[in-house]
């Protein structure tokens, strides 16, 4: 009798979150942000009750308003890329009133607490987080004009690229294309190719990117699969309140060999040029963004030119009760040749003459689609539905056969604060992946995941953090794996400028269809298939600290030690001529990582300069525990 008492209490609180609001006591918050030092209006900022799930943005004139705010006290916290975020303390909102309130935020060189949505699904200051993370921002994108997002990540600390694929902390290595360790997301959606895993990196223009956020380490009690060594999450623009017209174009020129016996072209033909239009808008509660580009280039090898095109539309609209939705498509073609094997040593930018036909079209799309649901102050609902066509063409000679790899996956998710001191995430996330060539057969997978993590604020500058994940993944006619991912956190901020983090999280990757199964020969390699890979898995700890010595100079120091079991690894015979994809029992990659940012506002002959520094190293340890030697195609330093 008890217990069923228990249950209907239980039940009763659940179904009193769901009641419209409208029948609850609520008042009203307006207000306006503005730039400190030139009083204009900031369009787009950000602004949140903070212990609510409420919150606005800035319309063209920098105004807001928040609705149906329950009575009480509240800290509200105005933020914007590239200005120093204000909180406002004890602020009254009262029943059926309307509260005001004015934000003037001041212009900072370097993100001073930026916030992320990697480190818990929600959005949180990133100096509170317990996970190591770096932000590439929208002026640091700018800044650095890059032609693709490898060019976006390549100075992030901690990354580095071996040709196209990604390693974070040497997560990856090389894996010759297929199969990453580290999981792609676009707006916190998976966006990597369904049977080889690999990454587009030109699926968008970087006139589109808001910002980036690197998580490295172990993610997958949130993010499930893949996410073994890391996570990066391209964070696309907002359609603007009032119009807005881009346009970029960046030209250059490749420069000859060294030695003039490597000629193989007149050098003075060898350039790129990308160009890139965007245009964006909201027309009442409906907004878009409109992107396309061109991006091309001779290359400085044979078979290193390529034609890549690109178009990007973004649509949100606002119902009334805060509900948003959110629609993205991405489609992109590339046409390029592929450079594998050098003509001889005199002639390493020159291929054979009977490879010079090989070439290769990819087509991608990628499409989601979301639904922010605000129940209540304290309950919201999230759901996401997703899908990514991948077809590939003569890469691996004449009569490639392939077909196109699908990948649809779907997600709900719940953000519940039952109390001030505890901010709780959970969620299901399903994922189905197809992909079909002659060169590895027709294959199906999918994997279930529901995850849930709490977020425990004990004091204002001590946080908890402890999660978990339960994964089932399938391959259809195949073998099926259970896996478990639990995370733990914490972060103290002793002062202000200063806060120490500390995790100990799982990560855990399925191998792709391409792993398991591809057979072919190509040049002189064959490549075996292996169709009992077992899923790798891992263990990342992580200790750090972050301090500003001002508001223009930080500091952040790492020490990682990164367990692998079952790592998969690209297995080079050259005795027998063939690669071939194989677990390793036992794996080790221990390091520091340390990074300063450094940005000094200056004025010379009446003009405004704003120099920037950031020097970071890493340095790492790895080792095949097995074998006792280093793992390849990863750096020492």
């Amino acid at each position: 009798m008890r217990l069923s008492l228990e249950c209907s209490s239980l039940l009763l609180q659940f179904a009193l979150l769901l009641v419209p609001t409208a029948s609850i006591a609520s008042g009203y918050v307006t207000g306006k942000v503005i730039d400190s030092k030139s009083k204009a209006p900031l369009p787009g900022a950000n602004v949140q009750i903070m212990g609510t799930v409420r919150g606005a943005s800035t319309d063209r004139n920098g105004n807001f308003t928040i609705e149906k705010v329950p009575p009480g006290t509240y800290s509200i916290r105005a933020s914007m890329i590239g200005y120093r975020s204000v909180t406002l303390k004890n602020i009254l909102v009262r029943d059926k009133q309307e509260t005001k309130v004015f934000f003037e935020l001041r212009e900072t060189p370097i993100e001073f607490d930026p916030i992320v949505v990697l480190a818990g699904k929600t959005k949180q200051r990133l100096d509170q987080a317990a996970v190591s993370i770096s932000v590439v921002s929208a002026k640091e994108i700018k800044r650095r004009n890059p032609t693709n997002l490898i060019e976006a990540l390549e100075t992030v600390p901690g990354i580095n690229f071996i040709g196209n694929q990604i390693n974070i902390r040497g997560s990856t290595g090389y894996t010759y294309g297929a199969g990453n360790k580290v999981l792609l997301l676009l707006d916190g959606v998976p966006v990597y190719a369904s049977d080889t895993g690999e990454f587009n990196w030109d699926m968008l223009p970087p006139l589109d990117i808001k910002r980036i956020e690197v998580l490295k380490g172990a993610g997958s009690t949130l993010w499930g699969a893949s996410a073994l060594g890391g996570v990066v999450n391209v964070i696309t623009k907002s359609p603007s309140p009032e119009g807005k017209l881009l346009f970029s174009c960046t030209a250059g020129k490749y420069d000859k060999p060294y030695y003039d016996e490597w000629r193989w072209t007149d050098p003075n033909r060898l350039h790129y040029v990308r160009t890139d239009i965007s245009y964006s808008k909201q027309f009442g509660r409906l907004g878009m963004r409109i992107s396309a580009g061109r991006f091309m280039s001779t290359g400085y090898t044979q078979l290193g030119d390529f034609k890549k095109y690109n178009l990007t539309g973004k649509f949100d609209y606002r119902f009334p009760d805060n509900i948003k939705w959110t629609g993205y498509a991405a489609y992109s073609f590339i046409y390029r040749g592929f450079f594998i094997q050098w003509k001889g040593q005199n002639d390493p930018y020159e291929v054979d003459e009977a490879n010079l036909d090989n070439y290769a079209k990819t087509n991608q799309l990628s499409v989601y689609s979301k639904l922010a649901i605000p129940v209540s102050s304290r309950f919201a609902i999230n759901v996401r539905a997703s899908f990514v066509r991948t077809l590939m063409g003569n890469q691996f000679g004449e009569a490639a056969g392939f077909n196109p790899a699908l990948g649809q996956g779907m997600e709900f998710q719940v953000d519940w604060l039952p109390h001030s001191g505890h901010t709780v995430t959970i969620g299901m996330q399903y994922q189905h992946d197809a992909g079909s060539t002659k060169y590895f057969g027709d294959h199906k997978g999918f994997f279930i995941g529901p995850y849930l993590q709490d977020e425990w604020k004990i004091r204002e500058n001590l946080r908890v953090t402890a999660g978990f994940r339960y994964d089932r993944y399938q391959l259809i006619g195949g073998p099926k794996e259970d896996l478990f991912s639990p995370r733990i956190g914490i972060n103290w901020q002793p002062w202000s400028t200063t806060s120490l983090r500390a995790s100990a999280g799982s990560g855990f990757r399925a191998a792709t269809i391409v792993e398991r199964y591809l057979e072919l020969a190509i040049m002189n390699f064959k490549i075996k298939a292996n169709p009992g890979l077992k899923a790798e898995s891992s263990w990342a700890y992580d200790l750090g600290f972050r301090h500003y010595v001002t508001e223009n100079w930080n500091v952040d120091v790492s020490l990682f030690d990164n367990e692998y079991w079952e790592l998969i690894e690209a297995h080079l015979d050259l005795i027998r001529g063939q690669i071939q994809f194989r677990n390793i029992p036992r794996a080790r990659i221990r390091g520091i990582e340390a990074t300063t940012n450094i940005s000094m506002p200056i004025r010379i002959l009446g003009l405004n300069m704003i120099p920037s520094l950031q020097a970071s190293v890493t340095a790492m340890d790895h080792k095949d525990l097995k074998w006792n030697e280093p793992l390849t195609y990863r750096p020492k330093l």
